[in-house]
């Protein structure tokens, strides 16, 4: 899959990630209006609930434990036939309900009146209330008893909702459809839900509507679990899109640096290969048998190229073995000091090539001991003093400290070299990385960019840490911390 490379995979995760986004909103979009469909239908069957229920709590005094007496003044039949009534009564129809306990039993006589003048007098066209021997001031006091019960059952109701919804009531005459409560009417005509008109008692005086001005939210409070999904579905998706991109882009910079890693290689093993021919070529051509002191010459240069190439392909297979875990420490009380004295003295003749100047005095009578594998340890040691001699330029000066603190031994490398910049402070440890010239991707200096991770890892794996300390007159100072065996 050439065509999907860097270049189309940035736009088409965006138009992946713009795709779902749509999609999300548009699925949101249709479950908000179902929502709103649904709390609608629902605010409006508790508001009959509770008018039903206010309606049996105003009678129910003297029948409390009159079970037929409940089930009819709850049952739906009656709440039908009562809202049926409340529909009908401006249509110039009078009404008596009366009400009588005889024994064991309660009636309630209900008579409608039909005028059948078209335009009936003043007043013929009024429900006449509920007829038990009580003054209409005493009704009246009754009556607004009801209907704070009714707000009551409202508010109750509203609780069940699971969110503070702001909330009004208006009320109305039940002979006319005068507004009666202290509300705005343009509050009722721009509110998001405005119930049906309820009487909450039998002696209607007025009607009950709930009004919301806004049920957002409680839209949004249904909807919680859905919005909340649907946002981790997102953020998923696009951590998972941002995943790949890197992982692509890292994979790209891997390979680049593989490339370059080949190539840099290739010239580090030719250079060697071709020195060691040229000398075995001019030992044979210029037949040095009879000058033994040019021969001993060519073959020391020889066996110099041979260990440098044992070197670096040591660097290779030290690193695929601690990467895959085949590599184990061989540890032992090692001394620091010794060790960094063995390896300054096997680099005797690079230091000299290089015309560099290397001071090392051990500062401790005592041996400094950790518990390490030599091998590796001495590696490490070769591998700083050789990036001192390679990158610090001809007669670079190179200090090497060893002192002890508190329960660590700390080893300094440092040069004054050109240094590093404080940018790549941190990146010179990585793999393949290697320093650019001028920003461009031209090495002055041939090397495989294996180096330092090696360390890094070695140093690691002691439970160590090494850093870089920028100089700032020029240098670089690499600092190792390692725990002193116990």
């Amino acid at each position: 899959m050439k065509w999907l490379s860097n270049k189309y995979a940035l736009p088409l995760v965006i138009f992946v990630i713009g795709v779902s986004i749509l999609l999300q909103l548009a699925w949101l979009s249709q479950l908000y209006k179902a929502q709103r469909t649904e709390v609608k239908r629902d605010l409006e069957q508790f508001v009959g609930s509770s008018a039903e229920m206010s309606t049996y709590l105003s009678l129910v005094p003297g029948h409390e434990k009159s079970a037929n007496f409940r089930n009819f003044f709850l049952s739906p039949e009656w709440l039908q036939f009562k809202q049926a009534y409340n529909n009908m009564r401006f249509n110039h129809i009078g009404s008596r309900f009366r009400s009588e306990i005889k024994g064991d039993s309660t009636f309630v006589d209900i008579s409608l009146r039909i005028l059948n003048n078209s335009k009936p007098k003043p007043g013929n066209g009024r429900a006449v209330r509920f007829d038990n021997g009580i003054s209409l001031a005493m009704e009246k006091d009754s009556d607004r008893v009801d209907l704070k019960r009714m707000n009551t059952l409202i508010k109750k109701q509203l609780t069940l909702f699971g969110t503070g919804i702001e909330n009004f009531y208006a009320l109305y005459s039940y002979d006319d459809k005068r507004l009666t409560a202290s509300i705005d009417h343009k509050v009722i005509k721009n509110a998001d839900f405005v119930s049906q008109q309820y009487s909450y008692n039998l002696r209607f005086f007025g009607m009950y509507q709930l009004v919301i001005p806004s049920i957002r939210g409680l839209i949004i409070y249904r909807m919680r679990y859905y919005l909340l999904s649907s946002f981790i579905m997102l953020l998923l998706t696009v951590a998972v899109f941002l995943f790949i991109l890197r992982l692509m882009n890292n994979q790209s910079v891997y390979t680049q640096a593989r490339l370059s890693f080949t190539n840099n290689m290739t010239h580090e093993l030719k250079t060697p290969v071709a020195t060691i021919a040229i000398a075995l070529e001019s030992i044979i051509e210029n037949n040095m048998e009879s000058d033994p002191k040019a021969l001993k010459n060519y073959l020391e240069i020889s066996r110099n190229e041979i260990r440098r190439l044992n070197l670096m392909i040591d660097r290779v297979l030290n690193l695929e073995q601690l990467d895959s875990g085949q590599e184990k420490l061989r540890t032992e009380l090692f001394d620091v000091q010794e060790g960094l004295s063995h390896v300054i003295n096997s680099m005797q003749l690079q230091i000299k090539n290089a015309g560099a100047l290397l001071k090392w005095q051990p500062k401790m009578d005592k041996p400094l001991f950790v518990s390490g594998d030599p091998i590796h340890l001495s590696n490490v040691f070769f591998n700083l003093i050789e990036n001192a001699l390679k990158y610090g330029g001809k007669g670079v000066k190179l200090q090497i400290d060893c002192q002890k603190h508190s329960n660590n031994v700390v080893i300094s490398f440092k040069d004054n070299g050109p240094g590093i910049a404080d940018i790549y402070r941190e990146r010179i440890f990585e793999r393949y990385f290697r320093i650019s010239s001028g920003g461009t991707d031209i090495h002055n200096v041939k090397g495989t960019g294996l180096g330092l991770n090696y360390v890094k890892q070695v140093i690691e794996k002691h439970g160590g840490s090494i850093t870089l300390t920028i100089v700032p007159s020029g240098g670089s100072d690499f600092k190792i911390n390692l725990p002193l065996a116990e």
